[in-house]
């Protein structure tokens, strides 16, 4: 598809969403002054991949469910971190420890939200602040519901990183732990991505049970180990109700 199509086929796109009822292609064409052949190219192209769907009685071109998906995606994107926030809070203020909520982008993750722990000693890592995905317990949560095929692509181009002796980069080692993390619904970063801090993470799924988000709450490493059990649960709760705001319906587990 040239430029010139892209463009008319956003414009259209954008036209066919401002209705309920839909429009047939000779109203769309005498509304931007495009030939009706070009339309109807442009609309059987978006028909092809469910952005569009024509209506078989009346032949109108209404929206389909790709562009419904793309738009909900994006406005998960966006409120992600005003839904999230007060739980984080709560999350900080019942386990003693700096919350934390991050999602993908590009080979990793970075944070968006936080909710500072009251202790003076405490974890404080920087909103916007890029971590890998293999030792970190958000980039763990996150990476252990993406295809094994990504994983594998991550592997052979190094992109897991050995931030302390406790990182784990072995391909077979990453595999397990995203098992466990698939089997319990929780990972965790015991000093894999700083020596002395450990970290409890949980993923957040949507009405799809997509994976779009992930926190975790971050602590001393001596601290957070005698209260382990406890933190854990704290944690998985925190995610079910973020999850369940995203329209997520729990099914035995998270």
């Amino acid at each position: 598809m040239s430029t010139l199509a892209a463009e008319r086929a956003l414009i259209i796109l954008k036209y066919i969403a401002t209705s309920q009822e839909g429009y047939g292609v000779r109203e769309i064409a005498k509304k931007f002054g495009y030939s009706p052949s070009a339309v109807l190219k442009i609309l059987q192209a978006l028909v092809a991949h469910d952005f569009v769907l024509q209506e078989p009685t009346t032949q109108v071109y209404q929206l389909g469910p790709a562009a419904l998906q793309v738009g909900l995606s994006g406005l998960s994107k966006m409120e992600i971190r005003k839904v999230a926030k007060p739980y984080l809070q709560q999350l900080a203020e019942k386990s003693g420890e700096t919350a934390l909520l991050g999602i993908k982008i590009n080979d990793g993750v970075i944070y968006i939200e936080k909710s500072l722990s009251l202790n003076e000693i405490r974890m404080d890592p920087p909103i916007g602040a890029f971590r890998p995905f293999n030792c970190t317990a958000v980039g763990k949560c996150i990476l252990a519901y993406r295809p094994d095929e990504e994983i594998e692509r991550l592997f052979n181009e190094n992109l897991f990183v050995k931030s302390t002796p406790n990182s784990i980069v072995d391909l077979s080692e990453i595999k397990n732990e995203i098992k466990k993390i698939r089997e319990r619904g929780f990972g965790l970063d015991r000093e894999e991505y700083k020596e002395g801090a450990m970290c409890i993470g949980a993923p957040i799924k949507n009405f799809e049970n997509h994976v779009i988000a992930a926190i975790a709450i971050a602590g001393p490493v001596n601290r957070m180990v005698n209260n382990e059990e406890k933190l854990i649960e704290q944690v998985l709760n925190c995610a079910k109700r973020i999850s369940m705001a995203f329209g997520y319906i729990e099914n035995g587990s998270i």
